[in-house]
């Protein structure tokens, strides 16, 4: 900026039905402002979307259309997933009483589920936002962060909207990853429940918090540092090559890098 004016370190909009969008211009400020907005056990779940328009919609309620068809086609699926798993859970796999833990055990195997995958870390929401890449990719990536408290206390969302963390131990990932899931009874997109039921509300319930696409690396050689990689976060074989996949990624390319600039210079 002219005048010598240093640039803020990220800007806020006005807080409108309770949604309120940050943008942040370098990962280190990122780290400044979660330090500020967040506390431990201050109640705020999250999660990272590559691309900047994704909605917070779960993957089976993308396919549906018509949402008068939501639970039928949901039942439908729940009881397709239960039979194609028989004999591939070892021997004498536990039963759920509880229709989101088989939702939950789905989930991570890529069934197309009711669920929204959350993180009491923001810090591994921003490694899902970031660990990903391809040509598709928008000008800026989005860490989502969720007043939990907020909308369990909000009447007119807590009949609608369910939080659950599984407790199978089938489920080492979300252990892993410090997750939850969120399920939305009649299948509309969390943003616009939120904004409905929290409208007019000049408080922040749901924070879009946007970075950079070009601080991909920068963000994930800072978490890294903090140990957020698909090792810690996927405790598997698959984890390990991708851990390994992205490691080439993040370091063997910058030793080319280096490499090449001391030969120029």
């Amino acid at each position: 900026m002219s005048n010598g004016q240093q640039q803020p370190r990220w800007t806020s909009s006005r807080i409108r039905d309770g949604i309120e969008e940050i943008h942040i211009r370098k990962w280190n400020f990122f780290i400044d402002y979660i330090q500020e907005a967040f506390s431990p056990g201050c109640g705020w779940v999250h999660r990272g979307h590559r691309k900047d328009y994704y909605k917070l919609e779960s993957t089976i309620d993308r396919k549906i259309a018509d949402k008068s068809k939501t639970e039928e086609l949901r039942r439908q699926q729940l009881e397709r997933f239960k039979m194609a798993i028989r004999g591939k859970r070892g021997a004498n796999p536990p039963q759920y009483e509880e229709p989101l833990e088989w939702w939950a055990l789905g989930q991570h195997f890529e069934l197309l589920t009711p669920l929204l995958d959350w993180t009491h870390s923001p810090y591994t929401a921003a490694f899902f936002a970031f660990a990903n890449t391809g040509k598709d990719d928008t000008r800026k990536r989005i860490i989502v962060s969720l007043n939990k408290n907020e909308v369990e206390g909000c009447p007119g969302l807590a009949r609608t909207v369910r939080f659950y963390t599984p407790n199978s131990d089938e489920n080492a990932r979300v252990i892993g990853q410090n997750g939850l899931f969120s399920y939305s009874e009649s299948g509309e997109e969390l943003e616009s429940l939120i904004a409905e039921a929290f409208a007019g509300s000049k408080k922040a319930v749901l924070k879009k918090v946007y970075l950079p696409n070009a601080e991909r690396i920068s963000v994930l050689r800072g978490l890294e540092q903090m140990n957020i990689n698909h090792l810690t976060l996927f405790p598997d074989l698959s984890g390990a090559s991708n851990y390994a996949n992205m490691q080439f990624e993040l370091y063997s390319r910058a030793g080319e890098v280096e490499a090449a600039e001391r030969q120029a210079g």
